[in-house]
């Protein structure tokens, strides 16, 4: 009987949990391109190998560059000429995720150097974000590895409400799936709820999927897809019918409501019908998750003919100059500025909070760019709310937490549950032979398997430095009875929360042979993998897993033995045994 594939096995064509070797269409960087270039260069690289594949866009220029940065921008213009890269575009063209839409179409393999990259899943292509360290590689190899995601299924059906939008939608799916074990799988949406939605609602989605733990989301190629790129017919990848899924959701989208989502404490997502009365001094509409041309048109519509609220800034980034230009041609732009908003160039800048927008008497901010976006505000004491373009255009104009339609009484399903850290007790011992048992553990930060502030004291160089302070977050005697050989064994949501390259590094250098785990963080999961640090996933392992059972992993033969029992592992490319035998990409 033929294996029903899922859209990602199809398209790496391998089965779920392979890991795989290939050569992607496009790969994207945008102002980082600077210090990727020094890694390339470093890894001995000295012609990128396929400059045709490169999409490069210089999106984060804001007023006040600094001197650092106008150096950056002058060594990428130097090395986009000297490499014949035909698709290169400077300061304020667009943000990279827009800009790149124009070079997709349907099918395609997509990388880039930002978590973001994966809005093009929006055009049926598998989109991913990949590091610095890996576009470097791309650079002078042309090829990367890829762990092929299993994969969620999400049926949409119904209709949206007035006043309801796609962002809210996404913020319904990110609460939706908080409690779920979703690491590493990718989305796919299907139903006739699909149809309702525009390929700008579609981009808006599939952006919210780095937030949400996913790998990525996609879209199928259907009548939509087709107009957009100017088709006659559908074309592109998809799932079979009857593929196997790891996980099915359905959701009514008349169900959705207008959301926020609260990030300065548990990153809580409420309807704003239950969210209590807030003022709000600052919002920001746009950039790359909300800054097209169908958003502008929202905005411009609510703020028509009325004045901000005394005191509230509110700033408009259109995701590309050819959005901004559309939007002055259909006078969106005077219908915002005469309400008393800002229209920004297209730049991530104010995304990352490093320019000037906030006010010192800002307390609160409301923006449409997602959670891990704009990280500083929470140090100045600055409350993040997220929400549509059309909430936050409602709450310009009262100063308080407002939607377009309000629709009162209603209380949002999801909410998520505070993951409490979990410390091995000293008469605990988790060590039988070689194995350290941590099965019964779910969500081991990357924090507990190293702690942050010793990763500012000692380099990223010193490896045998590190050894000593491994897992002191979670089991203290682990440090001084490690041993070379010694296999880890854990839970769901392996390597969570902020990523420390030190405890991979650290468990490599201690000898660590693998660690076998329910379900990993994804960008944990590339990161360790790419210092050499194997990672196996492998839930019917830790359900058959005893203490004291023996454990034995051949990763070169593909198996893995608990007790004299064999489990099969998925495909392994060889170039990935290399890289763990040498312990990171950096040596291969």
């Amino acid at each position: 009987m033929t294996r029903r594939s899922t859209f990602a096995e199809k398209i790496l064509n391998a089965s779920a949990g392979s890991i795989v070797y290939i050569e992607p269409d496009i790969v994207l960087s945008h102002d980082n391109s600077a210090r990727v270039r020094k890694l390339f260069q470093k890894m001995g690289g000295e012609n990128v190998l396929h400059p045709d594949r490169l999409v490069v866009v210089l999106d984060r220029k804001m007023t006040g560059t600094v001197n650092n940065m106008i150096q950056d921008y002058n060594s990428i213009h130097d090395f986009m000429e000297e490499q014949c890269v035909e698709h290169f575009f400077d300061c304020d063209k667009g943000i990279c995720h827009q800009v790149l839409a124009g070079f997709l179409h349907q099918g395609l393999v997509v990388v880039g150097s930002d978590s973001h990259t994966c809005t093009a899943g929006a055009l049926d292509c598998f989109a991913v974000g990949l590091n610095k360290t890996e576009t470097a590689y791309l650079w002078k190899t042309g090829k990367m590895w890829f762990r092929v995601p299993e994969t969620v299924k999400i049926t949409l059906s119904g209709k949206f409400r007035e006043g309801v939008y796609a962002k809210d939608l996404a913020l319904h799916i990110l609460g939706m799936l908080r409690d779920e074990d979703v690491d590493y799988t990718l989305v796919e949406y299907h139903g006739e709820g699909v149809k309702e939605l525009s390929i700008s609602d579609r981009m808006t989605i599939a952006n919210i999927s780095a937030e949400a733990g996913l790998k990525t989301s996609v879209f199928p190629p259907d009548d939509r897809l087709a107009d957009y790129f100017g088709d006659y017919a559908v074309q592109g990848v998809w799932a079979d019918e009857n593929a196997v899924y790891r996980k099915e959701f359905t959701l009514d989208l008349g169900q959705v409501m207008p959301l926020v989502m609260v990030t300065h404490q548990l990153n809580d997502v409420k309807s704003v019908a239950e969210a209590e009365t807030l003022e709000i001094q600052q919002g920001l509409i746009g950039a790359c998750s909300n800054g097209r041309i169908e958003d502008l048109r929202v905005v411009a519509r609510i703020l028509e003919g009325k004045r901000l609220a005394s005191g509230f800034q509110l700033s408009v980034i259109p995701a590309s100059y050819d959005i901004y230009i559309q939007a002055r041609e259909e006078g969106l732009v005077d219908k915002i500025t005469k309400a008393g908003a800002s229209v920004l160039g297209a730049s991530c800048g104010p995304c990352l909070g490093s320019s000037h927008m906030l006010n010192a008497d800002t307390k609160r901010f409301i923006t449409t760019t997602n959670s891990n976006s704009m990280q500083r505000m929470s140090e100045v004491g600055v409350e993040k709310y997220i929400a549509s373009p059309a909430t936050v255009a409602a709450t310009a104009l009262t100063g308080k937490l407002s939607a377009e339609v309000e629709y009162s009484g209603e209380v949002y399903g999801y909410w998520a549950t505070p993951v409490v850290a979990v410390r091995i007790d000293e008469c605990d011992d988790r060590r039988r032979g070689y194995v350290w048992n941590y099965t019964d553990v779910n969500h081991i930060s990357s924090g507990q398997l190293f702690e942050e502030k010793q990763s500012y004291r000692i380099s990223i160089e010193d490896s045998r430095a590190m050894v000593p302070h491994l897992l002191a977050g979670l089991d203290a005697s682990f440090a001084t009875r490690v041993e070379s050989g010694d296999i880890i064994l854990a839970g769901e949501d392996f390597g969570c929360g902020k990523l420390i390259k030190h405890a991979a590094i650290g468990l490599v250098e201690a000898g660590v042979k693998a660690v076998i785990v329910k379900s990993v963080n994804r960008n944990f999961f590339r990161m360790a993998l790419n210092h050499g640090l194997l990672i196996i996933v492998a839930p019917e392992i830790i359900e058959a897993y005893r203490s004291g059972d023996a454990v034995i992993v051949d990763i070169s033969d593909g198996k893995v033995n608990v007790n004299e029992k064999e489990y099969c592992l998925p495909e392994y490319n060889p170039i990935i045994l290399e890289m763990i035998a040498k312990k990171g990409i950096m040596r291969l």
